[in-house]
């Protein structure tokens, strides 16, 4: 990060407010498990000190503590030290967002590590997801450590924080809403609830992930097809995590069906099509100028995912418990058959939602990207010839050309063919994007990468010629 870059610094500031509200809300939690009726005089004063809860969610309670004192501490010395204020170094507002967002990541450390045969089973379906979303972006691809980075956020503290407060929601909510002598209902309201607390909670965690890599790295997003790759990426993380913990608590065929579930035939549904819908929300404001249009835009996408994820918890909670009585159905066939066939209802439409969001941003990059690059090809800088602009503009044409380079010219033609087109892409992904008002002209930055460009295609004209290739 530049130092003295306000642009840079306001959006550090803003990722820390955000890091900020996403750990404080434990401590609303909190304060309500605190104030909750107690069945008992020996009721301990949270519920998390209960000597029946197990030993890592109070870990998980101390780190929260631990990292409020240090991003305290820290905030405190940046206000004090005039070499950690804003727009002279980020260390002092990277040591609060760092401080709070890693005290969160307790559980999900845990259960990775106690439980590394069933990681090592959801790698492969988890990387082959990941793959998938970064190969979404048709145009203009974001960086993959990016990507990585973003699955890394729902992994550990976006799983961690929603862990922590579901855990205390499951403590205090009998408490609230007990109705003597009915353990029925009390049962059903407190997991009716719990469908829609898991929902906004979740939602709201793997968000915030979204919104901190939009605000620091937006010179690499290129709105809505960027956020729906971050957000797909998030609901990885988050899915990985989640599937290793179910896995290692279930045994035999119910193994083996959480694995089918959640990591063959829902791995790109669920958490993952919930937060994207979030991530193109998010995705999508961050092109706009209007703060109350911005706001508008964000909640819907909130509202969609949160209310997707919640409405399939309700429905995959009541058709576990009447679901076989109801269809007569085998074990076999209800998982093979039913299950996914309840999944597709369910969770359909959001991917549907998501596949169509996508559809429309490329489509709009698309078109951005075609008049810059015919601009860029008559400018005669040599960065871009006209014949290249349709053949850029069209992935299948990129695709089969690299395919032909390869079979004609060998594995570093191919490479130095697909580094040129992929700068090409990035200047002209810039370029519109600063047309359009969503990121800042940079004339340094566009000289940099035309510079890069031309020694490029220097490296691409000397590798085709070696192999007897003319042209361009």
């Amino acid at each position: 990060m530049t130092p003295r870059d306000p642009t840079r610094v306001r959006a550090l500031w803003r990722c820390v407010l955000v890091a900020t509200a996403m750990s404080g809300s434990y401590a609303p939690a909190l304060l309500i498990d605190l104030l909750r009726p107690r069945a008992s005089a020996d009721d301990p004063a949270l519920g998390l000190f209960s000597p029946f809860m197990p030993t890592v969610p109070k870990v998980a309670f101390w780190a929260v503590l631990c990292g409020w004192a240090v991003a305290a501490i820290a905030a405190a010395a940046t206000a004090a030290v005039p070499a950690l204020r804003p727009g002279r170094t980020p260390i002092g507002q990277l040591t609060v967002l760092g401080t709070l967002v890693m005290s969160l990541a307790v559980w999900p450390v845990h259960v990775m590590a106690t439980n590394l045969p069933e990681l090592l089973l959801v790698v492969p379906t988890t990387a082959a997801g990941l793959w998938f979303a970064h190969r979404s972006q048709r145009h203009h691809r974001m960086p993959g450590r990016l990507l990585l980075g973003a699955f890394a956020w729902g992994a550990l503290p976006a799983i961690g924080l929603a862990g922590a407060m579901n855990t205390l929601y499951l403590d205090y909510a009998p408490a609230y809403l007990q109705e003597a002598g009915n353990l029925l209902y009390l049962h059903n309201r407190v997991y009716a609830g719990a469908a829609f607390h898991a929902g906004f909670v979740e939602e709201a965690a793997k968000g915030a992930g979204v919104a901190i890599a939009l605000l620091l790295f937006r010179r690499h997003t290129a709105g809505m097809v960027s956020g729906i790759a971050l957000g797909a990426a998030v609901g990885l993380g988050f899915n990985f995590t989640e599937s290793i913990e179910y896995l290692s608590s279930a045994t035999g065929s119910a193994a083996g069906f959480q694995h089918w579930m959640r990591q063959t035939v829902g791995l790109m549904a669920a958490h993952t099509a919930f937060s994207a819908v979030l991530g193109a929300g998010l995705g999508l404001a961050s092109q706009m100028d209007r703060t109350r249009g911005r706001a508008f835009v964000v909640t819907c996408g909130f509202l969609a995912a949160a209310g997707s994820h919640a409405a399939s918890n309700v429905v995959f909670r009541w058709y576990g418990q009447i679901g076989a009585d109801l269809v007569g159905a085998g074990p076999a066939v209800d998982t093979v058959l039913m299950s996914p066939v309840v999944l597709i209802l369910v969770q359909g439409p959001c991917v549907l939602m998501v596949a169509l969001l996508l559809r429309h941003g490329l489509r709009e990059q698309a078109e951005g990207i075609a008049d810059v690059l015919l601009a860029e090809a008559r400018s005669g800088t040599g960065t871009v010839t006209p014949v290249e602009v349709p053949m850029l503009i069209v992935p299948a044409r990129r695709f089969w050309l690299r395919v032909t380079l390869l079979r004609r010219a060998g594995r570093d033609a191919y490479r130095a063919v697909v580094a040129v087109q992929r700068a090409q892409l990035t200047l002209a992904t810039h370029q519109w994007l600063s047309s359009q008002g969503r990121v800042p002209p940079d004339p340094a930055e566009e000289h940099r990468l035309r510079v890069r460009i031309l020694r490029r295609r220097t490296r691409q004209a000397e590798l085709l010629s070696a192999v007897g290739v003319t042209g361009r």
